[in-house]
């Protein structure tokens, strides 16, 4: 015959003791399971990313503060250590500018005198044909017994001919001295000879013998001109 003592533990176990899973609870379980695990990783993904919490984020506001401070230090470090070393090259960096800058300019000096005399080295090997060619123009067209084919050599030169020159001078730089009217200049005109003209001022060119031409500064030849007395 059983313990009375015996009897009463029996009795409460049977009590508390979990009631047997059944079927209709495991299928409620795995119904309810996705859910909750849903809610945990939405949960956990606010709740667990310490990146986005104020705490942190006041932090990280912190340590960009100091390296802007630090930034500003190290600019101000080199900003001092730039004017240490002007101090001690700038005059010489600056000479070495100036220096430069003259070799610059008189090496474009030395290049454009170069042009220029190479540029008057043609012109004055083509003067002395041309020259003869227009006093040949010249005198044929005074002559009255002049035969057809001559003046039609003239009108040609005086035309297409005469203009091909001209442009070829601009080509070269070149620039003719040929100006009645304007003051005598001894720089690039040579006085032939002195006349009388009431309708010029004293030492004004009159007359042009034969065109003077220059290259920019350089004078290839000056004017032969008639001056007004």
């Amino acid at each position: 015959m059983p313990r009375p003592h015996l009897l009463l533990a029996l009795a409460m176990t049977s009590a508390f003791a979990p009631a047997p899973r059944t079927k209709q609870r495991l299928v409620d379980r795995q119904m309810r399971w996705p859910w909750q695990k849903k809610q945990q990783a939405e949960e956990g993904e606010g709740g667990d990313d310490i990146t986005n919490s104020p705490v942190f984020l006041q932090k990280k506001v912190g340590v960009l503060q100091n390296e802007l401070v630090q930034l500003d230090k190290d600019i101000a470090a080199a900003e001092a250590k730039k004017q240490e070393n002007w101090d001690e090259w700038g005059s010489q960096i600056e000479n070495m500018r100036n220096e430069f800058a003259a070799v610059k300019k008189r090496t474009q000096e030395a290049r454009t005198r170069a042009e220029a005399v190479e540029r008057a080295g043609v012109l004055d090997q083509l003067l002395g044909p041309i020259d003869n060619f227009d006093r040949a123009i010249v005198a044929q067209k005074t002559r009255a017994d002049a035969s057809e084919g001559v003046q039609k050599v003239v009108e040609r030169y005086t035309g297409p001919v005469a203009a091909a020159f001209d442009e070829a001078f601009k080509e070269l730089g070149a620039e003719k001295i040929d100006e009645v009217g304007v003051p005598f200049d001894p720089t690039i005109h040579e006085a032939a000879m002195t006349d009388f003209d009431e309708n010029a001022e004293p030492d004004t060119v009159i007359k042009v013998f034969q065109y003077g031409v220059k290259v920019g500064d350089r004078l290839i030849r000056p004017a032969t001109v008639v001056v007004s007395m």
